[in-house]
C-alpha cells in the first residue's frame, strides 16, 4: 500500500516538475503586442540612423539614394521581427539602448559636407 502511495505522489511531481518546464520553455519571452511595438521603433530608429550617416553621400561616384521611408521601415521592420524573435526582454532593451545611442552619434553627420566613402566586401 506505501509503495502505491509513493508511485502516485512521485507521478504527480514528476508531472509537475514537466508542465512547470514546458511552461516556460514555450513562454513568449515578450508579449506579442510589445515585441512588435519594439521591432517597429527599432526599424524607424535604424532608416533614421542610415539615412543621416549616408543619405547624399557617394559611392564609386554614384550617390546613395533610399527607398521611401514607408518601404524601408516595412522591410526593416520585416527584417527584426525575424531577426529579434529569440531575444529575452533584457536582450531587446539593451538592443533598444545601443540603438538610441547610435541615433543620437549618427545626428553629427546631419549637416556635414557629403563626401565619397569607401566600399570594399569581405
Amino acid at each position: 500500500m506505501s509503495n502505491k502511495k509513493v508511485l502516485i505522489a512521485s507521478a504527480i511531481a514528476g508531472f509537475g516538475a514537466a508542465a512547470t518546464f514546458l511552461y516556460y520553455r514555450f513562454m513568449p519571452r515578450v508579449s506579442l503586442k510589445e515585441y512588435t511595438k519594439l521591432c517597429l521603433t527599432f526599424a524607424i530608429m535604424d532608416d533614421e540612423i542610415a539615412r543621416n550617416e549616408l543619405e547624399g553621400n557617394f559611392i564609386q561616384g554614384k550617390e546613395i539614394e533610399f527607398p521611401s521611408k514607408d518601404e524601408s521601415i516595412v522591410y526593416r521592420y520585416e527584417l527584426f521581427l525575424e531577426m529579434y524573435k529569440k531575444y529575452s526582454r533584457k536582450e531587446l532593451e539593451n538592443e533598444r539602448i545601443r540603438l538610441i545611442q547610435r541615433l543620437e552619434e549618427s545626428k553629427q553627420y546631419v549637416d556635414v559636407p557629403k563626401e565619397e566613402l569607401d566600399f570594399e566586401f569581405g
